[in-house]
Order: C-alpha cells, then structure tokens, then sequence
C-alpha cells in the first residue's frame, strides 16, 4: 500500500517521523523524500484506491489544463504490490527490465470557478489473467488546504476486458464528505465480477476537521472468502478496532459490546520496502545507468509509434515479442533522436566471480534445492534447505537438510515443514541451491569448510576494452560438467542429465566459443556440435510445459583456460571467476540489448551488488534476532531499488525479515550510506488504552453502490511521444 492522503485519513493522521541527518544539512542523503504508510487489516478496503490514486499523481495533470490529450508512461510497479511469482529463484534475469504502462489522460476546467475534470484510459493494466481495462474520472472541486486536507472531489472507476469489447467488470467510486460542519472523510464502494467470482469493498470514514478524532466502516466481500468486516474509533494516541466474520449489522458494537483490539497511534514496528545507497562521503545519490526508454515501429509503416525500455535486464515493449533481431529503435533525449539496432540472442553469457561463505556462518541462511524427486512430486516445487549442526539442532551430523516443502501459488509462496532429512553427498559432489538472501546459485562440495556464491554479471558484448573479455572479438571457453549439447530438441529435454538431456554424456572437457559477430553473434557455439546452444526455434512454452527444463537451460561452470582435475572448477581456491550460459524460450532466458551507429554494443552498469553482514547495530528495531551475523548479498539498482533481504509472509502481506538503519555503512571500502525512502509501519498493541473510545456508526453511511461512473467516450488517439515518463515531465 502506498502513502496517500485516503491512508492518512484511515490511520488518522499518524504523527510524522524525523530522521536523522547523516551529512550536512542540503545534502541528497539529507533531503531524500520518506514515504511512510500504517497498514492494518481494516484498511485494506481503501487498498485499490491508495494504488490508483499513487499510479494517476505520475500523470503530473495539473500542468496540462485544456491542452488536450496526452499520453503517458507510467510505473505501475510503484504504485501496485505484486506477489512475488516465484520466477527469481529460476532465472538471473526475470522480471526485473523497466517496465511501464501507457495511458491517455484528457485534463479540463472550464474557468477558475469550475471543477477541474481529469480523465485517463488505461488500455492495458495488470497482466496475464488479470489484464484489464480501465477507466478514471475525477472531478475535483476544491483542492486540499489546512483545513480540508483531502479537498472535495468525486472519483469513479470502471473495470473492462478490454476497451474494444468494452465487457464491464466493475467499477468504484470515491466521494468526499463535505456536508458536515466541522467534520471531514470520505466514502467508497467497489466491486467486481469475473465469470462466477465476485468482490465488493466499502467504508465510511469521519473524523473532525482536526483530524483529532474520527469514526470509520470499512469491509470487503470475498466471492468463497466470505465477508469481513470493521468498526475503528481514533483519538489523537489510540485507535480501537473491532472486526466480524460479517457484514456490518452484525458487528458486536451495534448490541453495545464496545470489545476490540486496542492499537497505539505513536508506537510502531518498521518494515522498510525501499531504500536509496548515498556516496558516505558527500552524501550523494548513487546514480546507475542501467537503461533508457525508447521507442520503435510496431506494425513496420514506417511510424515510430510504441514505446519501451531498453536496459542491463532486457527489454519492455507495449506488446510483449514486438521487437525481432535488427530492429530500429529510438531513443528521444531532450528532443535530440537517435537510431539504435535491436540485438536478440537466444541466451546469455554471464559471468560469475567467486564468493565465499564459511559453513559456520550458513546456519539460519535459507536455501532451496530441486532434484528428480521435487519434480517428479506435483504437491510441491521446491525443497526447503537449512544447514545443521549437531551442536545447535541435535541432528545426527553437520550437514544440510531438506525440512519444508516449498509451493509457488498466486499469492506467492507457502512452505509445508517436515522432519529434517539429510542431503547426503559422496567425495567430490556438489550440491546446488538457490538463496535469496545470497543473490541466487549457491554451490557446496562436499568436504570443503565453506560455500560458495557468486556477483553475476550479464555479459552483452559490450567488454570490448583493453584487459575485457571480448577484446579480440571473442572468447574461448572450457566446460568440465553439466557441458550442453548444441541446439535442444524436445528430446533432448526429456531428463535432467544423461541421455535424453541438454547435457553432454562424455567425460569432457568441451569447448565452447562466443564472439561479438558472425553467425551466431553473442550465442555460445558448441565446438562438439558446431551448434549454438539454445532450444530450437521450432518449440514453444506449451511444448516444454511438462519437461524438467520447462523454465529454461543453465550449463555448469566455464573457464578461460584450464584446470588440472574436473572437480577443481568447483574449488573456490583454484576457480574464482567462470561463465555459464543460460537459454530459453522466455524473455528472461535471453539476451536483449542494442547496437549503436557504430555497430558497438551499448554498455549499461549493472547493479552495484554488496556483500553485507547484518548486526543488531544496523538493524532498524536494534534486535536482529537469527540474522545477526549473517551475511547477504545487496543488489541497488538505482531509485530506490534495494533487494537481496529475504521476505516473508505473514497476515497476508509480504514484509522484510529485518529492516536496515538509516545511516548504515556498507560496501567494501565502507564507500556507501543507506537510507530508507518507503516504509510500512504497523501500530503496537496497547491493551487497556482505549477506554476512553466507543465504537459507532459513521455520520455518512456507508455506500451500497455507487452514484456515478467513469462513462468517459472512447479513448482519444494519440501520436505524439509520451509527455510523463515515470511522473516526469518530457
């Protein structure tokens, strides 16, 4: 949920938290903005509309009074929480490119004396099953003031399939209270319907033009869930909420039980969602150059008339595949064009240097593993892994062992936990994991004091350089295990190694050439095979659905040179830095970039990654709890884009397992300063505190439908560049 006005009214006002400065007063680090929002239950309700109202501030209406349509980029990521889909434990690059989504807003306002007018389509919002169109009309009265924090405006939305059949969904709407002296709130009611699944939200909220004090409704109707609903009261220090598996008569208030959970409007525990990395000298913003936005022909006229982004993740285009291999694409900075070919390889090289962690420091690190057994079993997907001692957790030995089973659904991922089961290895093996918190592979060989995982780095043809890779024009690589075959027939994915699989069956070594041109340009060649490694151009998703390589192809370690025994690419002392090539038919599995008028490959920076070793010192709440001590591999790619720090579920939110200190030193030269720019806050329970607040009935009652619609005609046509890009005006 983001900070809106509609959540401050909900949370009533909650008291603004000061930061503390870590350099000199006008610094980045010093006037970075803090966004800060209280989450409970009750205020899900309201949830949709903080969205929306975050995702329509990016269009910057008010500097386009009457002056037409016009068109928009907007992040929809910033605004919308999706559950996490499972693809990052899969893949190096899922669902990380810059993604925006295009809408046509028409801003009016007849004189100074009328309301201003503002209407968006939004053609194609959300993804997948959930694509939808959407329509947004507002009609704002009065701005906010002192006095009228929330100002007078009336807000509706229509849900559609698309605006081409224009099927109805459903739609809501927001009104302002304003009929009542001294007072000040709002209303809402939504709903939906999906075939036989329905939805409806509402509430009710007033509170005294001070904000001082308020009473509120709010519930939601869950088509199999059933009906929830809330009665809050707030004063200035409290707020009382009580709750019913019900709809509103049947909350306990209504028969004079004024029972509830009493929560403190002054205590909280932070969960931090965002953070910027300062320079911890000068206390300026890190800056990445990771990408920028673009443009290209999508239905080859000759017009220039969709718009993407292109960067060190991939590409985004309006419509997903719209971009083949030498296309044109422009990009438009500050009025200045220029022309860039599109480059698409059915994989992508990258480079791994060598971490290294020491098995007495992994114990409390999550793992996942996947083998014959996960896959062969479609109750689950993943095994959960965790390294245990016989001295902390009275197993028979020190090892690592399955204990869960880890499921990806809708709303993210649920774990079934089982009694610990060793993972036993013979000399030499290798046991591959997944560790969010370790930035992705993990490797154990069996024997060894520590693990080891890796700083990846994308290679797209770009290290051309003195002292680079691909300075000659190409690179030679040695493969010892897992070493691909050439190009993937279905048949060749039928197990996952022997015979029958993508990989090799000798006893190798193999050898594999990638070059900047030629034939198969930024493609691994199998010297073997004269093949590039990849599936065949004929197969699709739906052909290797059921296969075990459905999510894409990833080879064992390549080196630059040679190593004396197989078993020493896996040995940290010998072995700190190799390549693997990953394939696939998803966009993720690939690699997309562009050349410039010079036939060079644009480089772009990729994310700073940061290996960080958390402490009660640096721990927000000052209690790190299991995580002290531990250490995680920190990705920033800019604007805010911190990730590495596991996740959790828990009261249907996904939240941070520990959040980082404003003013946290990191890097390895102690070069970086942390700051906190979102932050989820929920209210401390305070038992005994709210004798002095009674439940009631709002002086609005709450809406059973709404009054008005978003009937705002047909999507006006456009053809000029977007004039908001990410909330920034062209």
């Amino acid at each position: 949920m983001k900070l809106t006005k509609l959540t401050i009214a909900i949370c009533a006002m909650t008291p603004t938290v000061t930061y503390a400065v870590f350099n000199d007063s006008g610094t980045d680090y010093s006037n970075a903005n803090v966004n800060s929002h209280v989450w409970n239950a009750a205020l899900e309700p309201i949830d949709l509309v903080n969205s929306i109202l975050c995702f329509t501030a990016q269009f910057n209406s008010v500097e386009f009074v009457n002056d037409g349509a016009y068109s928009v980029l907007a992040d929809e990521a910033a605004c919308f929480d999706e559950s996490d889909d499972g693809s990052s434990g899969q893949s190096s690059g899922a669902s990380n490119a810059t993604q925006y989504m295009k809408a046509i807003s028409v801003v009016t306002r007849g004189d100074d004396f009328s309301p201003l007018s503002v209407n968006v389509w939004l053609p194609e919002m959300g993804g997948g099953d959930g694509e939808q169109a959407i329509m947004f009309k507002s009609e704002i009265s009065e701005g906010a003031s002192d006095s009228n924090p929330f100002g007078r405006f009336t807000f509706n939305f229509d849900f559609f399939d698309n605006f081409t059949a224009g099927n109805q969904y459903g739609g809501g709407e927001v009104i302002t209270v304003d009929t009542i002296p001294g007072s000040i709130g709002f209303t809402l009611y939504e709903s939906s319907s999906h075939g036989s699944n329905t939805y409806s939200q509402s509430a009710s909220v007033v509170m005294a033009s001070d904000r001082s004090s308020g009473i509120a409704l709010t519930g939601f109707d869950r088509d199999g869930d059933g009906q929830t609903s809330y009665a809050l009261a707030f004063n200035s220090t409290h707020v009382l909420v009580q709750s019913v598996n019900g709809d509103f008569s049947d909350l306990p208030y209504k028969i004079g039980n004024n029972s509830g959970q009493c929560l403190s409007r002054t205590s909280f525990d932070s969960f931090v969602h965002r953070y910027d990395l300062f320079n911890a000298t000068t206390g300026a913003q890190i800056e990445i150059n990771s990408g920028f936005s673009m443009k290209y022909d999508s239905d080859n006229n000759g017009s220039y008339d969709s718009y993407g982004h292109i960067g060190y993740w991939g590409v985004w285009t309006e419509e997903e595949g719209a971009l083949a291999d030498g296309d044109t694409v422009i990009r438009d900075e500050n009025g200045t064009q220029t022309s860039y070919t599109y480059v698409n390889a059915p994989g992508r090289l990258i480079k791994n240097t060598v971490k290294t962690l020491a098995l007495s420091s992994a114990r409390g690190v999550g793992f996942s593993y996947w083998d014959s057994a996960a896959f062969a079993d479609n109750s689950f997907d993943q095994w959960v892994v965790s390294y245990m001692t016989v001295a902390d957790d009275g197993v028979g030995s020190d090892g690592f062992y399955k204990i869960g089973k880890l499921s990806w659904g809708n709303n993210g991922s649920t774990v079934v936990s089982q009694a610990p089961d060793q993972i036993v290895l013979s000399a030499n093996d290798s046991l591959y994991m997944y560790s969010e918190q370790l930035g992705g592979e993990v490797k154990y060989l069996e024997g060894q004091t520590s693990l080891t995982y890796y700083e990846q780095t994308f290679i797209n043809g770009s290290e051309t350089g003195s002292g680079e890779v691909l300075n000659s024009g190409t690179v030679t690589l040695t493969c010892y295990d897992n070493c691909p075959i050439g190009t993937f027939e279905l048949s060749d994915l039928t197990n996952f190694s022997g015979s029958s699989s993508p990989f090799e069956t000798g006893s190798g070594p193999y050898t594999f050439t990638f070059a900047t041109s030629g034939n198969n340009t930024l493609t691994l060649v199998s010297a073997a095979s004269s093949e590039p490694v990849r599936y065949n151009a004929s197969l699709s998703q739906s052909n290797i659905s059921s296969t075990p390589h459905s999510w894409g192809v990833r080879s064992g370690p390549m080196i630059i040179g040679s190593v004396s025994n197989s078993w020493d690419i896996y040995d940290p002392s010998i072995t700190t830095e190799f390549y693997v090539w990953e394939t696939g038919i998803q966009s993720w599995n690939q690699l997309s970039t562009v050349k410039d008028g010079s036939g060079d490959v644009v480089s772009f920076e990729r994310p700073l990654q940061i290996a960080y070793q958390h402490s009660d010192a640096n721990d927000r709440s000052g209690d790190a709890g299991e995580y002290d001590g531990q250490t995680i591999l920190i990705n920033y790619g800019g604007n805010g884009d911190l990730w590495g720090i596991p996740y959790v579920s828990g009261d249907d939110q996904y939240r941070p397992e520990f959040s980082l200190a404003d003013g946290v030193i990191m890097g390895g030269s102690n070069q970086y300063v942390v700051k906190a720019i979102e932050i989820e806050q929920t209210m401390q329970v305070a038992s005994g505190q709210c004798s002095a607040l009674t439940l009631g009935d709002p002086a609005v009652d709450v809406p059973t439908s709404v009054q008005g619609s978003a009937d705002i005609g047909d999507m006006p046509t456009v053809t000029d560049d977007p004039a908001v890009i990410a909330g920034v005006t062209q």
